[in-house]
């Protein structure tokens, strides 16, 4: 604190991988932290990669990276974004299941930890702050512990929990990358998680004691003009779902299936609805959300830019969210994207941390992988009887509310180094 009682101004290094100019959704939370640090008067600095393209934003450092040579040898003069094509694969790249714990271990993680290590040398941070996926980011954060700066680790998905990364082939791998899991998080000052779940479980094998500060709304991403409902029926109840849903932990199968159900069970009820998609899709999603689910209706409406996609959900009649439970710390951005919209929710997250917060504001919530539950919660849809959640609902979950948490936890970091 300053003399005035005031929080004191800290110089903060924050290392992320993903970040602006990539338009994939794990820049969302480093970006807002980064943006609202700054407002709350601390000095930040994001290292990051240079895969994504050049960016001219003040205080932002680009590391090498291997990939962006990767995307020379194709004539691509940086990385795509996954949200740059209608299409993306689930396919890991094939250096996954050797390299731990990830392939960035090698590809940007050592450019990354000498350009951190020159910062560090040229102007001291107060405290570096790290967050993941990639694992391998916490390396640059163990770096500059070891030469004394404090160190806060950011748990976006859990490392070795419900882990979405592809199982390691031996036993050595398997163990190296719990070591490395033990080694790096358990040296850091202050541990934040964005789930409980994945909190939990770092305490119950004693590798940390995180703070959870959960994913947020950025009111300045809030839409300033709502978009024409083109991909939206005005005869039938708009149920959308924006993003990807990703191979593990959102699977889409049951919800198909239980839209079919009530087509086959209550087609006059059926006849009310349509599912609407936006975002890219695997190959297989694509013919999934083909099938004939009459007098019902799927309408895929493509990729879409963030923007165009914050102002659709604000003219659907009901978002929805689908989270399985073998994702039980599933809790990301778009949840609380879709309470700032203020139309009614359906969570088919029964037993995540999704489900479990949607459910304290009155979201239907019904399991994911229960297509009899879905067809059911459907009708509910249909027959208008979801009401929107509270408007308060988002005001916990706005920025700067996660900012200024996470500069609580650097205070209890630069604390704990004395």
């Amino acid at each position: 604190m300053s003399e005035a009682g005031q929080p004191a101004s800290r110089r903060i290094l924050l290392v992320a991988y993903f970040y602006p100019p990539s338009r994939d959704t794990g820049v969302l939370r480093p970006a807002a932290m980064a943006k609202w640090l700054r407002r709350l008067g601390h000095e930040v600095t994001v290292l990051t990669t240079s895969a994504y393209g050049p960016t001219e934003e003040p205080g932002v450092v680009q590391a090498s990276d291997a990939q962006s040579w990767r995307a020379r040898l194709r004539g691509a003069d940086r990385v795509d974004a996954l949200f740059d094509s209608p299409t993306y694969s689930p396919r890991p790249h094939p250096l996954s299941k050797l390299l731990v714990p990830e392939a960035l271990v090698a590809a940007w993680m050592p450019f990354a930890r000498s350009r951190a290590l020159a910062l560090q040398r040229a102007r001291p941070f107060d405290c570096v702050i790290t967050t993941a996926p990639p694992e391998s980011a916490h390396a640059v954060g163990h770096a500059l512990r070891r030469r004394g700066v404090p160190w806060v680790a950011d748990v976006r998905d859990a490392w070795t929990f419900e882990s979405l990364r592809p199982r390691f082939p031996t036993a050595a791998q398997r163990r190296l990358d719990e070591r490395l899991e033990r080694r790096w998080l358990g040296a850091a000052d202050a541990v934040v998680c964005v789930s409980e779940p994945a909190a939990a479980d770092l305490r119950r094998r004693g590798i940390a004691d995180p703070e959870v500060i959960r994913n947020g709304w950025d009111p300045d991403a809030a839409p300033q003009r709502l978009a024409a409902p083109d991909a939206l029926d005005p005869e039938r109840i708009s149920l959308l779902y924006t993003g990807r849903f990703g191979s593990y932990g959102r699977d889409p199968r049951p919800l198909v299936e239980g839209l079919a159900r009530l087509a086959r069970e209550d087609p006059e009820t059926a006849a009310k609805l349509e599912l609407v998609v936006a975002g890219p899709l695997t190959a297989d999603e694509a013919r999934l959300f083909a099938t004939d689910v009459a007098p019902a209706r799927i309408v895929v409406a493509g990729s879409l830019g963030r923007g165009e996609a914050l102002a659709l959900q604000r003219r659907a009649d009901a978002l929805l969210l689908v989270a399985q439970p073998t994702r039980s710390q599933l809790l990301n951005i778009k949840l609380f994207e879709y309470l700032a919209a203020g139309r009614p929710i359906l969570a088919l997250a029964a037993g995540t941390e999704a489900g479990a917060v949607a459910g304290e504001f009155g979201a239907e919530v019904a399991p994911a992988d229960d297509p009899a539950a879905i067809a059911t919660a459907l009708a509910r849809v249909a027959g208008g009887e979801l009401s929107a959640p509270p408007a308060e609902a988002v005001a916990p979950y706005t920025y700067p509310a996660p900012a200024e948490r996470m500069a609580a936890a650097v205070e209890r970091a630069i604390g704990s180094r004395g």
